[in-house]
């Protein structure tokens, strides 16, 4: 199968690092797979040499001129490489994806990679008449599909993150108990319950202290946060990381605090490596991960000292963190490469047999 995958950058984030780790899969399966973005700057995940990335970038004094060139470039690709799917990774790519294939047996897949509630209506509206005019849809959560009208959720599939686990959870061994997050520094991400639940357990626990990972619009509001409660010197912003699960498999606890997600990325890596975590019981995503008390810990969104509680009860009891954390390891056999893969080439063979059934039928 030729495989078309169309996504605005390769630049860090979640949708960034599953196109890559999916389009890597493919390869090793022996199918052709071209990468389709508009700014080719900051490729933040390792590609196989096989992928073939095509750039639509334009240039122009005029954004809408810039855009209207890109989209016009990403159909001019389109028609040489000539794929047979073509999966829009983001909702607003969706548009470029289905006028840069019109008059081609390209079949269009596209995918919800957000949760559909930050949606405004208009935009929600727009995006479900959009979809009328795919070939096929996929969501990360069974949550997130049920948001969607009844004839959407008919044409879709729900496929998970793939997750490549490589490294192991080994706490370095000190008395300093270390806790760390990681994501965009974005207020969906609520950073800001994660520092203020650990100013509140730090009062009692000193020897302890909160590194974040990544970069952000709320990196220098965050700052002042931690500065205004007097942790400044025990919480930590190391900045973006590359290799993230090798950055934090020396701590103790992962924890994550988003307000809303599609599948959470970081969550799902620090899972796959053994770690125990805990993580705010936000749609959508946590939940379809951790099993409260298992292999994990749930908290309700922006409450401060449910959070706090739940790091007192990872910090006191070592056997049960140890527990959750081997438990929390069984993701990454659930959501492999080779696994979510195996979904898509299946819900992609579908998609193309359907088509050929119904020109068959017209004919």
């Amino acid at each position: 199968m030729d495989i078309g995958i169309l996504i605005y950058s390769l630049q860090g984030g979640g949708a960034e690092r599953a196109a890559v780790n999916l389009a890597n899969q493919f390869v090793k399966e022996g199918h052709s797979v071209s990468i389709f973005v508009f700014n080719p700057s900051g490729q933040a995940y390792g590609m196989d040499e096989r992928i073939k990335l095509c750039c639509a970038l334009s240039s122009g004094k005029w954004k809408l001129i810039r855009i209207i060139k890109g989209i016009w470039n990403l159909r001019k690709l389109i028609w040489e490489k000539k794929p047979d799917i073509l999966l829009s990774f983001m909702i607003l790519t969706i548009p470029c994806a289905l006028f840069a294939t019109s008059g081609r047996k390209t079949r269009v897949i596209g995918l919800e990679r957000a949760n559909p509630k930050i949606h405004n209506k208009q935009f929600f509206k727009l995006i479900c008449w959009l979809i009328h005019f795919c070939d096929g849809f996929i969501f990360q959560t069974e949550g997130a599909r049920q948001y969607y009208p009844s004839h959407i959720r008919k044409k879709s599939m729900v496929i998970g993150n793939p997750v490549v686990s490589n490294a192991v959870w080994n706490p370095a061994e000190n008395s300093e108990f270390r806790l760390c997050s990681a994501g965009r520094l974005h207020p969906a991400k609520d950073f800001e319950t994660l520092i203020k639940a650990f100013s509140l357990y730090i009062k009692e626990n000193k020897n302890s202290r909160l590194d974040i990972y990544g970069e952000g619009e709320k990196k220098d509001e965050l700052i002042g946060l931690a500065k205004s409660l007097g942790v400044n010197n025990k919480v930590n912003f190391p900045g973006f990381a590359r290799d993230v699960q090798k950055e934090i498999s020396a701590y103790d606890v992962f924890i994550f605090s988003s307000r809303a997600e599609g599948m959470p990325n970081a969550l799902m890596e620090a899972m796959a490596i053994g770690m125990p975590c805990i993580s705010t019981d936000c749609d959508y995503g946590p939940r379809e991960l951790i099993q409260d008390g298992k292999n994990g810990l749930l908290v309700p969104v922006g409450e401060e000292e449910k959070l706090k509680e739940a790091i007192c009860r990872m910090a006191g009891n070592t056997v049960e963190r140890k527990q959750m954390g081997k438990e929390a390891g069984k993701v990454k056999e659930k959501y492999s490469p080779e696994t979510i893969a195996q979904k898509y080439l299946l819900y992609m063979e579908s998609v193309l047999h359907e088509k050929q059934k119904d020109k068959g039928s017209i004919l």
